[in-house]
């Protein structure tokens, strides 16, 4: 019975895409059109878009040492009041903890103590 199942399966899948594999729109041949512009002509379009909507990157190495830049950066962090350094974080909960809440919000109950998104 499976194999009468799995061939009657394919055949009808076989059927379908023969029937979605009509072609919808029609095709147009590319290939003997005649140009109206020459070479130089399309080139000289696109030399004012090339220097106008494109960024050059010729000069993206910075000129200073890597020690000149750690120092910059050291001068910037404490005049930065944005700037966060995130170098010990360490979480008030335990690993139990953690994983109790994660257990319990796969449950969909509530876990006391939390606040998500408030």
């Amino acid at each position: 019975m499976n194999a009468k199942n799995l061939i009657a399966a394919v055949s009808l899948l076989t059927a379908a895409g023969s029937v979605l594999a009509d072609q919808t729109y029609p095709f147009v041949e590319h290939t003997n059109v005649a140009s109206t512009k020459t070479r130089a002509e399309v080139v000289a379009e696109t030399r004012p878009a090339v220097n106008t909507e494109f960024v050059e990157h010729k000069n993206v190495a910075s000129g200073k040492t890597r020690a000149e830049v750690r120092h910059e950066l050291a001068q910037s962090v404490g005049s930065n009041p944005e700037f966060v350094e995130h170098v010990n974080v360490a979480s008030t909960r335990t690993r139990e903890e953690v994983r109790n809440e994660a257990i319990q919000a796969a449950k969909g109950t509530q876990v006391k103590g939390t606040n998500f998104g408030g």
